[in-house]
């Protein structure tokens, strides 16, 4: 449970696209602290740099998770890395966001859900505005406008 004035301290895992727009509202948004920044890509050194280049960077989830103790993980990694991501920072204590797909497999998914109820952690998914009944609306209407 958070303390009254104290940040979340959040481990952002894979830096592309998705996790470099969690990233950029982690380090804008109050009540947040990214404590490290993992990919095993130069995308990290590049959403550091954009961010004012003040975190820590990891090439490995694990080491990351042991170095930094967050209190949330953030995973917009590939789908594949998922399950086994979600269920080690539940381990270790953390909350967790994570990027659709929950994991690869139904089961898997299962065993992500379960293990947040394990270990009582909030498990949050995310997922793209294309299910969102404003964001089905706004493609109906622009399709009446043509291709682009």
């Amino acid at each position: 449970m958070r303390l009254e004035n104290k940040n979340l301290r959040v481990l952002v895992v894979g830096c592309g696209n998705m996790g470099s727009s969690h990233a950029t509202a982690y380090h804008e948004l109050d009540g947040f602290e990214i404590c490290g920044l993992v990919s095993t890509g130069n995308s990290k050194v590049v959403l550091n740099e954009k961010l004012g280049g003040q975190y820590q960077l990891f090439n490995d989830y694990e080491e990351a998770l042991e170095k930094t103790l967050p209190d949330a993980v953030c995973i917009s990694t590939y789908p594949d890395t998922h399950e086994i991501y979600a269920i080690k920072a539940f381990e270790k204590g953390c909350h967790v966001f994570i990027e659709k797909r929950l994991a690869d497999s139904l089961e898997g998914a299962i065993r992500v859900a379960a293990a947040a109820k394990v270990y009582g952690k909030k498990l949050l998914v995310g997922y793209i505005l294309r299910y969102h009944p404003s964001w089905q609306r706004f493609i109906e209407l622009s399709g009446e406008m043509g291709k682009l």
